[in-house]
């Protein structure tokens, strides 16, 4: 009996030893094409568009996370690549997709338009 409560202890130990280290782990997305700085450009509502005026930076850093920044209030989130583009969690959630040319977003039905810098 008191080998297999040893046992059944060292196989307990060894699981959450993976555990801890599999939470640790961090994300490489170095080799990603959208980690860097990208502007928001323009914005569209219903096949208008126009430049927008104050300045919208969202930055993607290799580890998964990234700020937005505008208007000097800077926000924090989590991001990671989809099939079509990329998704921000926490603070900002956003879906964005690539469209050849840049990013794109929609929010409230306006899209708004992001290049790399």
């Amino acid at each position: 009996m008191k080998r297999k409560i040893t046992l059944i202890l060292c196989l307990l130990t060894v699981i959450s030893c993976l555990a801890f280290t599999a939470c640790g782990s961090k994300k490489d997305l170095s080799n990603s094409k959208y980690v860097g700085t990208w502007k928001c450009e323009s914005m569209s509502l219903m096949e208008e568009s126009e430049a927008l005026e104050e300045d919208w930076t969202i930055t993607l850093n290799p580890d998964g996370t990234g700020k937005s920044e505008s208007e000097g209030e800077i926000t924090d989130f989590k991001w990671t690549e989809t099939d079509e583009g990329f998704k921000c969690s926490g603070d900002l959630k956003l879906k964005f997709t690539d469209d050849g040319e840049g990013i794109k977003t929609s929010f409230m039905k306006v899209e708004l338009h992001f290049t790399k810098q």
